[in-house]
């Protein structure tokens, strides 16, 4: 299907046999959106109502907690999917709040209508519960890893993170959140989060002006080099 040339080949080959038997009830009430960076186009607690894709673009994944503080967990991009979880679940809401990063190219089918289609097609719905279950395991042990991350390294898989919402990517990244907001959407308490951007300054991988946090893309590079090579590997 042409909607998915711009995904990447992998992913717009997975979509392509995916969809190869969609139903034509699917086809006549898919949607393509655009939607602009910054914007909510996914609110935990609301009903879920449709099956989004990413088609292009970058979005953040939010938790919203008993208290009502968000936490900004995890970057999602072309090829995932975001309401299919709970409608398999039988849940009714949204779980989780999805903010564009960039601008995004987003396909929408109705709920009811994508569930039907995977009680019809038995190949699509053996595809879709294989890759919820691999990302389900995935993040799991992602989470789990993260818990046990000594201070500098969670900073730094949070400024990687802040750092890959930007495209193209920048030579200087000035982060222009207070030290209570970093802390509160790193999980921190303030002595934590000072502590562990001193230590990233003692290795030259930041510079503080006006008390706000500067990343240099090479300071970028050498975080993710680490977390890949000595976190994740």
């Amino acid at each position: 299907m042409d909607i998915f040339s711009a995904l990447p080949l992998q992913k717009r080959r997975e979509l392509e046999l995916l969809f190869q038997n969609c139903t034509e009830e699917v086809k006549y009430y898919m949607t393509l959106l655009e939607i602009e960076a910054g914007q909510t186009f996914i609110k935990a607690g609301t009903d879920c109502t449709h099956i989004f894709i990413i088609l292009s673009g970058k979005v953040t994944g939010v938790e919203w907690p008993m208290h009502e503080r968000p936490y900004p967990f995890k970057d999602f991009g072309p090829g995932d999917f975001f309401g299919e979880i709970e409608c398999f679940a039988g849940l009714t809401q949204y779980r989780i709040s999805i903010i564009t990063s960039t601008r995004c190219r987003v396909l929408s089918i109705p709920a009811d209508v994508y569930m039907e289609w995977m009680r019809m097609d038995v190949d699509a719905l053996f595809l879709r519960a294989q890759e919820n279950m691999r990302r389900l395991i995935t993040q799991t042990a992602e989470a789990r890893k993260y818990l046990f991350m000594e201070g500098k390294d969670r900073l730094m898989v949070h400024l990687i993170r802040k750092y890959e919402q930007h495209m193209p990517p920048p030579r200087l990244l000035e982060l222009r959140q207070t030290r209570p907001q970093l802390a509160e959407e790193i999980g921190f308490s303030i002595k934590t989060l000072n502590r562990s951007i001193q230590k990233l300054e003692e290795l030259g991988l930041i510079w503080l002006q006006r008390g706000k946090i500067v990343l240099p893309r090479e300071g970028y590079l050498r975080m993710k080099d680490h977390i890949e090579h000595h976190i994740n590997g």
